[in-house]
């Protein structure tokens, strides 16, 4: 192969594939395709382009490779081509001259007949069996059988005819006959085969594969209608009977034409169910002289009338080889009718030359060994892989696609498959996962009921650490709170022991005054007693005023009486004996008056020594109450220094107590944290029931 590229012959749309494993049934080969992945795949390098996978895709996951795209691009720019044309094309197009019409309608410079190559590939072929005489000849007009040969069975490479297929051979007379007029053109393939992409890669010799089957459709496509372009001929030799060429036994029937006598010698065999076996076996054959002279062989059961690149494999096979076989009269009659004889001889011998058209090949079989045989003791591992213990468990029911468990097992082992793809693997497992799923019903009800359990042992855990933090939160408030009570009420105390000293120096300044108002009070009772004493010795004295006043008055009257006695010498002394008992009438009232006022006066006297008695027995119990009182602010004091030795105490364990309440904040912080851990592992352990309970 000329490049890595040219080899990509089949193509995978891996979105539309399923690994429904349709692929490896239908291919010849297997080992090409890798279904050990959830897709299958191509291993370009182990596939012969056969396109057997590409109807057997439901999906239509599979397609091919090809130049069409780049064959129209190539004349839209002007490339100088030259086209040759299949025989199967009168199996597509109803009128094959109005093909070759609008061909040259879009710039194909010419239009060559590959049915005039296959002339010539026979004449090649009894060429080489003349001089050569060789034991047999295998033809080699399909590239898949040529890869086939080169890739995976080398050994008969030998028998492989070693001259080019009937559009190689066109190719070659094209470039060798007709140099000078279509110098520096490049050559089109309009073709029925996606294989014959490799075969060009490897001659160079063609530089295009355009399958008849998107030729179509790009007529389609282009909405160009056939019928309206004129009808050319074929440019260059007209071809006879090698129009068959694309039918099963056109190699045959065109060689009869030559040499009558290889017709019985001629083994004519085609289709992929049965042509790879035969060529397996056939190197046996020979050995044993059973083998033809010449194997007519090809991939496509319907010849090239139904190669994968004509869309033609659902196709009626009378319909299709009647198209054909109409055309092969056509030209028959057409050749029988030349003016000198048969103008087909003279033309093969004309294009025919020594040399001009020999093909080798190459051993490719390196790739193949990639694929190793695995020892019987390694197969037998790998059946363990696939479940399969037993010849019971050996189904060959050719669900893998490789129609046994021997092959499938060869494929595992080789890693292009897997024992998920294995029918009996997948019913094992089945009836290993129905036992694992009731034992899993029955685990997933123990796990729903231990869920539930551990779900409500979270819920109440949730629930006691959330009344802990709530508690906890409460309670660093109150701390807080309690310690700004305590430290008010530790002022109040500080300042109740100190408004109480205040007051005990005060009782102490009253106690002072009071014993000194005591010795007041005594000192005035005493006073009072003398008054009282000088008051009643006063009385004593009005008492004597009051006799005297009476005896003055006596007197008086008695010196009245004399002075009247008297006379006018008496009158003076009357007038003084007037005046004198006035003044003791005088005298006698305000001596009564003076008693009348002492006696208020002791009176008075007598009252306030009693109050004054009663206000000492008073000041003797206030004396006495605030003795009382100093000693009880003198205990308050002392019991105050107590209480604020053992606050200060209160207090510094309340300050620690603040600080774990701060610490155990945090803690609390960090715990919220882990609750809500908590609740989304509660959450998590409600889906894991829930999905327990669906499994």
């Amino acid at each position: 192969m000329n490049d890595k590229q040219s080899q990509a012959v089949i193509t995978v749309d891996q979105n539309k594939c399923n690994n429904c494993q349709a692929c490896i049934t239908a291919c010849p080969i297997k080992v090409c395709i890798d279904a050990s992945g959830d897709k299958v795949s191509v291993i370009d390098e182990l596939c012969i382009g056969c396109g057997c996978c590409i109807p057997a895709c439901m999906q239509k996951a599979r397609s091919y490779n090809d130049d069409t795209d780049a064959f129209f691009s190539a004349l839209d720019s002007g490339e100088e081509i030259v086209a040759i044309v299949a025989p199967a094309v009168a199996t597509i197009f109803d009128n094959i001259y109005k093909l070759n019409g609008y061909l040259k309608a879009i710039g194909v410079k010419a239009v060559f007949d590959v049915s005039f190559g296959a002339e010539l590939t026979v004449r090649s072929y009894l060429n080489f069996a003349e001089k050569n005489k060789p034991e047999i000849i295998i033809a080699q007009p399909c590239p898949a059988l040529v890869s086939y040969c080169e890739i995976y069975q080398p050994e008969l490479l030998k028998y492989l005819a070693p001259a080019h297929s009937p559009m190689l051979h066109t190719a070659a007379m094209i470039k060798e006959f007709f140099k000078k007029k279509y110098k520096g053109a490049k050559i089109a393939a309009i073709s029925p085969c996606i294989a014959k992409r490799r075969e060009f890669a490897e001659t160079g010799m063609v530089q295009y594969n355009v399958t008849m089957f998107r030729l179509k459709e790009k007529i389609k496509q282009n909405a160009v209608r056939l019928s309206s372009f004129n009808e050319a001929g074929y440019d260059g030799p007209k071809a006879e009977r090698a129009v068959l060429f694309s039918t099963p036994g056109g190699l045959k029937e065109t060689a009869a034409r030559e040499a009558p006598d290889l017709v019985n010698a001629v083994r004519k065999i085609e289709g992929p169910r049965i042509i790879y076996n035969y060529l397996n076996e056939l190197p046996e054959m020979v050995k044993e002289g059973a083998a033809p002279f010449i194997v007519d062989c090809l991939n496509c059961e319907l010849g090239c009338n139904g190669g994968p690149g004509t869309g033609n494999q659902h196709e009626p096979v009378d319909k299709l080889e009647h198209r054909v076989s109409c055309r092969a009269k056509e030209y028959i009659k057409a050749n029988k009718k030349t003016l000198f004889g048969s103008g087909l001889r003279r033309n093969i011998k004309k294009y025919w030359k020594e040399g001009l058209y020999k093909r080798s090949y190459v051993d490719l079989s390196e790739r193949s060994k990639r694929y190793k045989e695995p020892s019987e003791n390694e197969l037998l591992q790998v059946f363990h892989l696939m479940n399969k213990y037993s010849e019971e468990d050996m189904y060959n029911c050719s669900a893998c696609g490789y129609g046994n468990c021997r092959s499938m097992a060869i494929a595992v082992y080789n890693k292009i498959n897997k024992p998920e793809n294995c029918h009996h693997f997948l019913k094992s497992k089945s009836e290993e996962d129905e036992k694992l799923r009731i034992g899993a019903v029955k685990l997933a009800d123990n796990l729903v009921s231990e869920i539930e359990k551990s779900r409500q042992t979270l819920v109440e855990l949730y629930t006691t650490v959330s009344d802990y933090i709530k508690t906890t939160g409460e309670l660093g408030d109150s701390l807080i709170i309690s310690s700004s009570n305590m430290e008010e009420m530790i002022t109040h105390i500080r300042s109740i022991t100190s408004t109480a000293e205040e007051k005990q120096h005060s009782i102490e300044a009253l106690q002072e005054s009071a014993q000194a108002t005591k010795k007041d009070m005594q000192a005035m009772l005493s006073s009072f007693t003398e008054v009282e004493k000088t008051t009643n010795e006063i009385a004593g004295i009005v008492d004597v005023i009051e006799d005297i006043s009476t005896s003055t008055n006596l007197l008086a009257m008695n010196a009245a009486i004399e002075a009247a006695h008297a006379g006018e010498s008496g009158r003076g002394f009357a007038v003084v004996a007037s005046e004198v008992r006035k003044l003791a009438s005088k005298t006698g009232e305000n001596a009564g008056i003076i008693s009348d006022n002492i006696k208020n006066i002791v009176k008075q006297i007598s009252t306030s020594l009693r109050l004054s008695n009663k206000a000492d027995g008073l000041l003797e119990t206030m004396i006495s109450g605030v003795d009382i009182a100093s000693h009880s602010f003198s205990e308050i004091i002392e019991k105050h220094g107590v209480l604020n030795k053992r606050t200060e105490s209160f207090t510094a364990d309340l300050k620690l107590m603040n600080e774990k309440s701060a610490a155990l904040g945090e803690s609390s912080q960090s715990i919220i944290e882990e609750l809500a851990s908590i609740k989304s592992l509660i959450e998590s352990l409600d889906k894991a029931k829930d999905t327990a309970r669906q499994e």
